[in-house]
Parts: C-alpha cells; sequence; structure tokens
C-alpha cells in the first residue's frame, strides 16, 4: 500500500516557476467512520456499535473541549486545537471581536517521533510509500492533464520511514519525503 500521486504543471501567468512540474498527493477513495469501526472490529473483541457509539462520543467531547479553549490530545495520533483569523486594527481599543475576527478552523499536529538520524518522523504515517498513481493524457485542444480515473501500475516508486531500502531491488530511491 502506498500514497498516489499525478505530476501538474505550474500555469500560472505570473509565476517564476512557470512551466515546472510538481507532483501532488492524490486520495481518491474515502474511508468512513462505518468502515473504519469494521477494520477495528477485526482487530479486536469490541463490537462495531460499540466502536461507533465510542466515536460519536469522541467526535462530540473533541468539540465541547475545543469550545472551551483547550487542546485535544491524542496520543499516537496527535493534537488538535481551533486557530483563526483576524483583521488587524490601528488602535487596540479599535477591535471588535465580531468584527475583526473570523475564519475558526481546527488545527492539526500530528504526533512526531525522532529517528536515529535526528529526523522528525510523523508517527501517523511512519512507512508511508508514495508511487506515481497514473499515467495523464493531454486531451486534445485543452493543454491540460486528464485524469482518466484509472489507476495503472507505477514505473517507480520512492519509499519512507522505517521500511526506506528494504528489499527494494535497486529500483527504489532510500528517501523520505518531506511533510
Amino acid at each position: 500500500m502506498s500514497i498516489k500521486y499525478c505530476m501538474y504543471q505550474d500555469n500560472r501567468k505570473n509565476s517564476k516557476r512557470k512551466g515546472f512540474w510538481y507532483a501532488r498527493a492524490i486520495s481518491p477513495d474515502v474511508v468512513g467512520v462505518k468502515e473504519l469501526a469494521q477494520r477495528i472490529g477485526n482487530r479486536c473483541t469490541v463490537t462495531e456499535p460499540d466502536i461507533l457509539a465510542v466515536i460519536s462520543a469522541l467526535v462530540f467531547e473533541m468539540n465541547q473541549v475545543l469550545k472551551a479553549g483547550s487542546r485535544v490530545k491524542i496520543d499516537g495520533l496527535g493534537t488538535f486545537r481551533v486557530g483563526f483569523h483576524s483583521q488587524g486594527v490601528e488602535h487596540a481599543k479599535d477591535f471588535n471581536v465580531q468584527k475583526n475576527i473570523y475564519g475558526a478552523h481546527v488545527l492539526f499536529a500530528p504526533t512526531v517521533t525522532v529517528d536515529a538520524t535526528r529526523r522528525r518522523i510523523k508517527t501517523l504515517i511512519s512507512g508511508l510509500r508514495i508511487q506515481e498513481a497514473v499515467k495523464y493524457d493531454a486531451p486534445a485542444g485543452k493543454g491540460k492533464a486528464k485524469d482518466d480515473g484509472k489507476v495503472k501500475e507505477p514505473e517507480h516508486s520512492t519509499p519512507s520511514g522505517p521500511q526506506a531500502g528494504e528489499n527494494n531491488g535497486g529500483h527504489e530511491k532510500d528517501t523520505q519525503p518531506q511533510a
């Protein structure tokens, strides 16, 4: 299993990197809470309905804790906290919470470990492998890449984390993507 990527070209008019090609992670599939509960149920003796109840309660309690201004730390996963944007005012006395604060959002910081080479590894995605997902053919007259929705076998892949370099048969780089 690996993270798939596709290539895209910077076509912004005023970009200093116009024409450069970049990789973008793609996630075509979505796994919902029900499927997660089934998968968890296959790993332990807890039943799917109990798992769904716990996940539902977790979401509710995280909502309450975050709205109270606290952070939520889930060991092995990471820490959640609330952030927001604000408009600046020339004088502090002119600041109005309702007028100048907007865009509340949840910030997530994954749990990190440090390996022997002093690299920071995000625990949630340790052992991540990356490979090209799809070969793109530019549609006639459009000039943009097209995703036909079919995942084809890649010509190469890039492993990361603890498995990097293991059983690579000389075809894979021993590097880790920077996150």
